[in-house]
């Protein structure tokens, strides 16, 4: 399939780069920043351009992989095409990409790094289409990258996002934390390396519901009283009540 591809942020250059091995022809790059974009460009030996209305007008996809608050604004910029325009984003409805006759979404469930290789077999796709073709195609696409394609509605992958979120980014932040912590007390990161990936695959393997565990989820108040005194500052002692409140509204105390 001849694509485009609109963006050189982590993304764009995951898909990219998996697109090209599956076998497609990646016809341009286009980029904000061009420096950026001919260096995505020289990875994929294609040709890069610096504005999106002087992009060719013959590719059958065009995949924007840009800011959640760029997509209408490069839709808007786009010369009139008849290939499938399609954005990445989780959070962003269809319809922003609704002046092209055949428009959709191919959102990847993972997050992505420049600097850390994805099996992207591995990732499901999140395919919407604004036609039955649309869809069958752009499914069609994704399951040359990756073994689990998913049909998903606006409001679907807008939860799905937000759940995302909380998995992810905010999971992150309490890694940051704990990090934060243990390196004031001179104990290295690398220590929770085996806790984390545990907790992860309890999580996928059991349910995140049936494997919590934790002072918390015992009802262990005195644990809980010990440790909100070696918190440093309010900040923290507010996120530790908070988030061991819900795990205590959730599990009741005999709920063992």
């Amino acid at each position: 399939m001849r694509i485009f591809i609109i963006g050189t942020g982590n993304v764009a250059t995951h898909l990219s780069a998996a697109l090209l091995k599956a076998g497609h022809d990646i016809v341009g790059v286009c980029g904000r920043d061009f420096s950026h974009t001919e260096e995505l460009a020289k990875k994929l030996n294609v040709k890069p351009f610096s504005s999106v209305s002087s992009i060719p007008a013959d590719a059958e996809a065009y995949l924007i992989s840009v800011s959640d608050d760029s997509i209408a604004d490069v839709a808007a910029q786009m010369p009139d095409v008849e290939g499938i325009v399609a954005h990445t984003a989780g959070s962003v409805p269809m319809s922003s990409l609704a002046r092209f006759r055949n428009h959709g979404v191919f959102y990847p469930l993972q997050s992505f790094s420049k600097s850390r290789a994805i099996d992207m077999s591995r990732v499901p796709l999140c395919i919407e289409g604004n036609n039955n073709n649309t869809a069958k195609t752009l499914s069609a696409l994704a399951r040359t990258l990756s073994y689990d394609v998913r049909p998903m509605t606006t409001e679907q992958r807008a939860h799905l996002h937000l759940a995302a979120v909380f998995a992810s980014n905010f999971a992150n932040c309490m890694y940051t934390e704990a990090e934060n912590i243990l390196k004031d007390n001179d104990i290295p990161f690398d220590i929770m390396r085996e806790l984390i990936a545990e907790t992860a695959a309890k999580a996928a393997d059991m349910g995140p519901t049936a494997a919590q565990t934790g002072p918390a989820r015992r009802g262990d108040n005195k644990v809980m009283s010990r440790q909100l005194e070696l918190l440093p500052d309010i900040g923290l002692q507010k996120m530790y009540s908070f988030v061991s409140g819900r795990i205590q509204d959730r599990y009741k105390p005999t709920d063992k």
